[in-house]
């Protein structure tokens, strides 16, 4: 018998941060699950990335709250030296549309790269 094998998608996005959402990127996460992404070298007053959501890519973006309405955000943990790699909240789940906004002046212009997983 032969065994199954679990065929997922996924697709690399580049994305760079900013505290306005008129200046970020919209990924599309329609029919993915999750995903990752990769941010380059920080300032170590970076404190964190916050997701907005929309139904469409024509806005208004909102920003994601979770079950108990906490705003739904990736922490940083600050570095100058080297990348870091962060799990996608599984509150993200949902969207069709996504941002990353700094969540501070001190990660705005930073690039990145997500990865999203169907």
């Amino acid at each position: 018998m032969s065994e199954s094998k679990i065929r997922r998608k996924s697709k690399p996005y580049p994305f760079t941060l900013a505290t306005a959402t008129g200046s970020c990127t919209i990924l599309p996460f329609t029919d993915m699950a999750g995903g990752m992404l990769r941010i380059g070298t920080t300032n170590t007053a970076a404190a964190r990335i916050d997701l907005y959501v929309c139904e469409n890519t024509t806005g208004p973006f909102v920003q994601l709250y979770d079950k108990d309405g906490s705003t739904v955000k990736v922490t940083l943990s600050a570095s100058t030296a080297v990348s870091r790699a962060y799990q996608l909240p599984d509150e993200a789940f949902g969207a069709q549309y996504l941002m990353f906004v700094s969540g501070t002046t001190a990660s705005t212009g930073v690039s990145g790269v997500v990865t999203f997983k169907g």
